[in-house]
């Protein structure tokens, strides 16, 4: 469409134009008075801020502005379909500025005036000697973009109304003058008074001045007929004014825009986009009415005019003057006229009509000249004009059918268009015989199908062909049925694919027609005549890349059918494109093009039209020197499916073989065919025997190819057969024995390669080898067995499948991948040869035998001998941590021949600790595994008793204990070690629950503490002894004796020199020997220890101290002549001496044996550890059971590392289990005299609580004892 003129294919909508908001320049500009005598002073700049923050800011009306251009022309119509039959109520908007000036106008002439005074036309008019069109023209593109861009049908105007807040210059004028009023010191007298008047004076000026511009402007338009709507902009500083609707009525009414929809108030608070939206419904109608009278006008000059008759007689007219244009002229020029502004209006049906009188009209202009039609005169300057303008006004019609849902009349003016045009074409010598014919025609089909797609991008829904009748009356666009009716495939819409490729086609006949054109002027003969086009449209038309334009439209059509997911249609549309490529010589990218159709052809077996694509593709690989395409495109095309003569195919094959021998190439090339992604002229399957084995065992396997019996036409030898495994150890190399072809009766084979040989060939490593004959035949089947030993277990794969030809320039692969997906329902069989007894002799036959199963078997599972090997197991759960586990392993050999064992234990639980070991001998400390452990020689049917020892360390979690035998026989013991195939395998696994042998409670009380002074260089030092007494309480909670040899207590190296510990007394001390107790389940040992600890730094007294470990040799009471097991070593560690975290301490010392009545002293110890001295506050709190004697509250000093006494005198009064007197002892703090309590410790009891105090036992007085025996 871009050839056409964009003024005759748009869609018309109304024009509106918006001034006021295109040119928004800044409201407030730096304005800068300088004064000598009078400059702005702070004062009044800071008075005048207020009303600045309070008007509106640039940025704000800056997006005002912004905001309605966007809402205005948001839904602004430039283009083909956009509008539509849904256009309601939409303008085209244009913006412009107060400065714009229209054309001039053509002065209007009243009928009076007629000639002979001279009437002013139009410059665009064919009367004018300076239009375009004089004088025979019709309707120039320059009329057409006047009316949508120049001239419009409603002129909006935004006007501001004026406030004195927002005009800047009268602030700071006003400002300069307050002070110089305040800086006037001569005339004390003077009062400051507002300015006379206010400001009213200044609004009623700007608000004539505004009246007066918007008056101006309306009338200039009026002249024209032209709406003017005038917009007016308020402030929020105009809703606080009372007086601004009357200000706003008095410019409306001076500006004369009292009449309806012509005086708009947009207020600062409104809706922007309900605003612009009723704007333009409110002007849309006004609009209509301007399109509309110029219809008018165009139909009364038109009515003015006098159809031609049959008696009408153009008047002679000199040929050496410019001829004028004729009644069909200024008749099309009148419809084209009516038609566009009914298109204005939206009146589709009224546009139709008169485009459709246009056309007929300009189709007369084509008639040969008469007396009636002046006739145009072949490819001249207005014959061109004339069918452009024909061609667009088609497009128009066709587009509007469509607009209001009749594709069948569009389809009837498209078809109507190029038979009218074909006839006339052919008439005056540029028809089908031309390139100027097919590129008009090509040039028409792409305009109407980009016409089309941007229909259908803008929503329109093509209809179905399936739902379309059409019926026998004329009138296509009539929605009344008939009963005769059908469906005229002429008048089927299809999608735009359809017309782009139509327009390729002739596009491509262009082409070959200017080619022709080309040779005739090359044979070109002065003496013959011929009617060649102008020297001009032919050098015009050289300069044209048919086939890039062919692509394009290709592509197009290729594009829409594939989103019609038309998959035939694209691949035929694909391979038009290659062939396009091809003519124009671009072998390379018609090659790209080749192959990805014929994908799909190969895949759904098109054969017919795949043999095509591949001769094609042969010939760009050839001219484009692909050698590995040249090679996979004949031997492809040798494939028995492509239907063609014996002769074809040999001279195909000897192709072939003269492409391989061919000298001309220099450098060696190696070509590699997979012949599973084309069609193969052989088949190749492959089977193994059985589909599982063992480790060594021999495996046989049988590879197959079979031929058609057509192809290969003659024998074709190959260089070499490979045979490619997973496993690279068993590749095959087989190569040609060079012998000569066999007759042509061996059409089945066997071929045996068992014997081969290991040898190492270049470029293919160590492989078995064999001469063999590998020479194809058709209609022959030739077999390859071999034999395989696996070394290990595991799945054994064939892979690929190779024929080679090797040449002096070539090395071509014809790769089988036989594990890719085959025929499912191929039956298993075995060639092999029988031997049958044919006439009293023994005859040797190839025969095929059937195999269980379907499918070809390409792999095989290979898997270790069973192994015939028994393993027990015994000892004696649960196991205990840190004991030396014996587990007795008893293996029974049940091979008939001797063997060698090797051993292998590790844990394989995930719940197991790093430090557990498995050890044979304990005097080792071994690891968390065995591994290789040689376990030597078993006799056949013999056993060998082993014994391996588990330690379990710290968590009691069951663990899984791995056994693996790898055993082979000793006739033939593996070089390697295992893990190895040559080994066979016997595997075993337990779980084994572990328990704790020992239940162990610690219990730490001090006993006593003292200050010593020690004098060290010269210095006295202070050190603190304590003693403490250690009480372990160990319990055997196992259900097995346990001896014990010895129990001992390991102290820890001291971390600080300033701390020292040692062991006083032990109740392991009297024992002079080893322990040696054996301890029955639940027995209980009280191991007691006191201990010594002197700290020597006070800056320590607050720490805990580590003590060591309690460490106990033991091993279970295990009765087992064979088996020794030896101690263990169990070690817990014993809990820290905690020391109050406080500088002072109190301890309370209890008299033993206290008796009712006798007097009863409590030494309370306070210790102060500190270097100052500590105020104490003792308050002694007495019960029913004690009378207490002395101060009740009390308060004294503790001196620096020194301990204080407190003795509290008591006398019981009851015996039993009484509460001691509470007595609470706290430390005042010199700094704030807050409180802080002191926690008091008993030595030997158990520790107190607030609300639970230490007891005793209170004896009864002997007498009363006394007298309690004699009753």
């Amino acid at each position: 469409m871009d050839s056409y003129p964009q003024e005759f294919i748009y869609h018309h909508v109304p024009l509106m134009f918006v001034m006021g908001l295109s040119t928004i320049k800044d409201l407030t500009e730096q304005v800068t008075l300088t004064s000598p005598t009078s400059p702005v002073s702070p004062k009044s700049v800071h008075s005048r801020q207020s009303s600045f923050s309070s008007s509106t800011s640039v940025l704000t009306k800056q997006q005002l502005s912004k905001t309605l251009l966007t809402l205005l022309t948001a839904k602004s119509q430039n283009g083909i379909w956009e509008s539509g039959k849904i256009t309601n109520q939409i303008f085209h908007v244009m913006t412009v500025d107060k400065s714009h000036q229209f054309p001039p106008r053509k002065p209007m002439v009243r009928p009076q005036q007629i000639p002979p005074i001279s009437i002013p036309h139009s410059s665009l008019s064919p009367l004018n000697p300076n239009s375009p069109v004089y004088p025979d023209g019709l309707i120039p593109p320059a009329w057409v973009h006047k009316h949508r861009e120049i001239l419009p049908s409603v002129f909006v105007g935004f006007y501001d109304l004026w406030h004195k807040s927002l005009d800047i210059k009268l602030d700071i004028k006003l400002d300069v003058k307050l002070d110089n009023l305040l800086n006037e010191k001569d005339d004390p007298s003077l009062v400051l008074q507002e300015p006379l008047g206010t400001s009213e004076p200044i609004e009623k000026e700007k608000d004539l001045n505004l009246a007066m511009e918007i008056n101006e402007k309306r009338k200039s338009l009026y002249e024209r007929g032209i709406k003017f709507a005038v917009v007016i902009l308020l402030r929020p500083q105009h809703l606080e004014e009372q007086i601004t609707d009357d200000r706003l009525a008095h410019i409306r009414k001076t500006s004369g825009l009292e009449g309806k929809n012509c005086f708009f108030v947009l207020s600062p608070h409104a809706d922007l986009p309900d605003f612009a939206s009723n704007l333009q419904k409110a002007l849309y109608e006004h609009g209509l009415n301007y399109y509309r009278e110029h219809g008018k006008r165009v139909r009364r000059k038109r009515s003015r005019l006098h159809s031609p008759g049959v008696n009408y007689i153009r008047p002679s007219i000199d040929h050496s003057e410019n001829v004028p244009l004729s009644v069909q002229g200024w008749l099309a020029r009148y419809d084209y006229k009516l038609a566009t502004f009914a298109e204005f209006r939206q009146e589709i049906d009224s546009a139709i009509n008169h485009y459709e009188s246009c056309y007929n009209l300009l189709i007369e202009l084509f008639v040969p000249k008469s007396p009636i039609t002046p006739g145009l005169q072949t490819r001249s300057k207005r014959w061109i004009e004339t069918r452009v303008l024909a061609d667009c006004i088609n497009l128009k019609i066709c587009k509007l059918n469509l607009y209001i849902d009749s594709p069948s009349a569009a389809m009837m003016q498209l078809n109507k268009h190029f038979n009218t045009f074909n006839k006339l074409c052919n008439t005056e010598g540029v028809g089908e015989s031309t390139f100027e014919y097919w590129a008009w025609l090509s040039r028409q089909y792409r305009a109407f199908g980009e016409t089309l797609e941007v229909a259908t991008r803008s929503g329109y829904n093509i209809p179905d062909p399936l739902t379309i009748t059409h019926s026998t009356s004329s009138d296509y666009r009539s929605s009344s049925s008939f009963s005769n009716t059908g469906v005229n495939p002429s008048l089927v819409l299809q999608h735009p694919g359809f017309y782009y490729h139509l327009a390729a086609k002739y596009n491509s006949i262009r082409g070959d027609k200017f080619l022709e054109l080309e040779k005739n002027l090359k044979n070109f003969d002065s003496e013959e005549v011929f009617d060649y086009p102008p020297s001009a449209i032919i050098e015009a038309e050289r300069h044209v890349d048919h086939s890039t334009l062919t692509i394009e439209l290709l592509t197009k059509s290729y594009e829409q059918f594939k989103k019609q997911k038309t998959g035939r249609m694209t691949f035929y549309l694909a391979s038009e494109i290659a062939g396009t490529y091809f003519m124009a010589r671009k072998y390379d990218m018609a090659l790209k093009f080749f192959e990805r159709i014929a994908k799909t052809y190969r895949k759904e077996n098109w054969h017919t039209i795949l043999e095509s694509i591949l001769r094609w593709s042969l010939k760009c690989a050839k001219e484009s020197a692909i050698h590995n395409n040249i090679m996979e495109y004949y031997v492809e095309l040798l494939c028995d499916r492509f239907q063609m003569s014996e002769e074809m195919r040999v001279n195909l094959q000897n192709e072939f073989i003269n492409m391989m021998n061919n000298n001309e190439i220099t450098s060696s090339l190696h070509v590699v065919i997979d012949m599973n992604d084309i069609n193969s002229f052989l088949n190749c399957y492959v089977h193994y025997k059985e589909p599982e084995t063992f480790v060594g065992t021999s495996t046989d396997f049988q590879v197959t190819f079979s031929s058609p019996p057509t192809t290969p036409p003659f024998p074709l030898k190959f260089s070499f057969l490979r045979f490619s495994f997973n496993d690279e150890y068993f590749n095959h190399y087989l190569t040609d024995n060079e012998q000569e072809i066999l007759s042509a009766h061996d059409k089945l084979q066997l071929i045996d390669c068992k014997d081969c040989k290991r040898e190492e060939r270049e470029g293919e490593g160590y492989v078995w080898v064999k001469d063999v004959d590998l020479t194809i035949s058709k209609n022959s089947t030739k077999v390859f067995e071999g034999s395989i030993i696996p070394q290990e277990s595991g799945e054994l794969q064939l892979q690929i499948v190779t024929l080679g030809i090797i040449t002096a320039n070539w090395k071509i692969e014809l790769r089988f991948d036989v594990n890719s997906q085959r025929e499912e329902n191929l039956k298993r069989k075995w060639l092999t040869l029988t031997n049958n007894e044919e006439q009293d002799q023994q005859v040797s036959k190839l025969k095929f035998i059937s195999l269980k199963g379907r499918r070809e078997i390409t792999s095989i599972n290979v898997t270790q001998k069973q192994a015939k090997l028994d393993i027990k197991v015994k000892h004696q759960a649960p196991a205990l941590l840190d004991e030396y586990y014996p587990i007795e392993l008893t293996i029974v050999n049940l091979e008939s021949d001797d063997i060698k064992a090797m051993f292998h234990a590790e844990f394989t639980s995930e719940m197991h600790d790093s430090e557990d070991r498995i050890v044979l001998d304990p005097s080792h400390n071994g690891t968390n595994h065995l591994k290789n452990i040689n376990f030597g020689i078993i006799p056949a049917n013999g056993s060998l008793v082993k014994t391996i020892f588990v330690i379990g360390k710290k968590n009691t979690n069951i663990r899984d204990l791995n056994f693996r035998i790898w055993y082979a026989f000793v006739s033939s013991i593996p070089q390697s070690l295992p893990p190895s195939q040559d080994w066979i395998e016997k595997r075993m696994e337990i779980r084994l629950s572990f328990i704790t042998p020992f239940s162990i409670k610690f219990n730490i009380s001090p006993q006593g503490e003292r200050f010593v002074q020690t004098k060290k260089l010269q210095k006295l030092h202070h050190e603190k002894v304590e003693k403490y007494l250690l009480e372990a309480k160990i319990s055997n909670i196992c259900p097995w004796d346990i001896n014990v040899s010895t129990i001992d207590l390991v102290l820890f190296d001291q971390a600080n020199a300033q701390t020292k510990m040692e062991i006083i007394a032990s109740s392991t001390d009297t024992i002079n020997e080893s322990l040696e107790q054996v301890w029955k389940p639940g027995h209980i040992y009280n191991f007691i220890c006191l201990l010594k600890l002197v700290i020597m730094d006070d800056k320590l007294l607050d720490q805990d101290i580590d003590i060591g470990l309690l460490d106990i040799q033991w091993k279970r009471n295990y009765q087992s002549e064979n088996i020794v097991i030896p101690f263990s070593e169990t070690t817990m560690m014993v809990p820290q001496i905690q020391h109050p975290k406080s500088d002072i301490s109190a301890t309370i010392v209890i008299p033993s044996n206290p008796i009712v009545g006798k007097l009863l002293t409590f030494i309370y110890k306070i210790m102060n550890g500190s270097s100052s001295a500590i105020k104490i506050n003792v308050t002694v709190e007495v019960n029913e059971a004690f009378v207490f004697s002395g101060y009740k509250q009390t308060h004294f000093y503790v001196q620096p590392f020194s301990t204080y006494y407190f003795k509290v005198n008591c006398f019981p009064l009851t015996s039993g289990k009484v509460r001691l007197p509470k007595v609470k002892i706290t430390r005042i703090k010199e700094t704030d005299g807050t409180e802080q309590e002191i926690k008091v410790t008993a030595p030997g009891y158990k520790e107190s609580y607030d609300d639970d105090w230490y007891m005793i036992f209170i004896r009864p007085r002997k007498e009363l004892l006394n007298e309690l025996f004699s009753i």
